[in-house]
């Protein structure tokens, strides 16, 4: 049985996953601090992770890696949703302990330089810059009919909302 976790789900739980906060809501399955380790999941036993938005808010990026790293399979899946650095929403929200660029999660790649500070071993699958088109307002709408958005985004903020990276586990 494949068992996937939605960590940090609040209150929107991803369907076919098991939802994990520290906050009992109708859509969490498993309270849970993500910020106390161990997480209460045996080695190895999970297939996919999903993170929306949370590992920015949580203490220890490296020790939740390393933690999702422990739990997970071997080839699991982790998605992570993060606000991009060069947002503005990445900095407005108090709350928000840490920023993410395109190379962040290179460091947990058993081949990076500095691979050492860490146990994990990913692969990179995917990583890809989002710009909401939720938004209905005047800088939203413009800022998404920008041609050549990439080139664009190595001279000015605000092109892109948050960065999202597949990652897979190697044991």
């Amino acid at each position: 049985m494949l068992k996937k976790l939605n960590l940090g789900c609040g209150e929107q739980k991803i369907s076919g996953f098991i939802g994990v906060d520290r906050v009992k809501t109708s859509s969490v399955d498993v309270v849970h601090d993500l910020n106390k380790f161990p997480y209460p999941f045996k080695n190895n036993s999970i297939s996919e992770i999903l993170m929306d938005n949370v590992l920015e808010h949580l203490d220890d990026t490296i020790k939740v890696m390393e933690e999702m790293y422990r739990i997970c399979k071997n080839e699991a899946i982790i998605k992570i949703y993060v606000p991009y650095y060069k947002s503005s929403g990445a900095f407005t929200d108090p709350t928000h302990k840490h920023f993410f660029t395109e190379n962040s999660f290179q460091y947990f790649e058993k081949n990076h330089s500095y691979h050492f500070y860490t146990k994990t071993n990913i692969e990179i699958i995917k990583k890809e810059l989002i710009a909401h088109k939720k938004f209905k307002d005047t800088k939203h709408i413009l800022r998404n009919l920008l041609p050549f958005k990439k080139l664009l985004n190595q001279f000015l903020f605000n092109i892109y909302d948050e960065i999202y990276f597949k990652l897979k586990c190697i044991k």
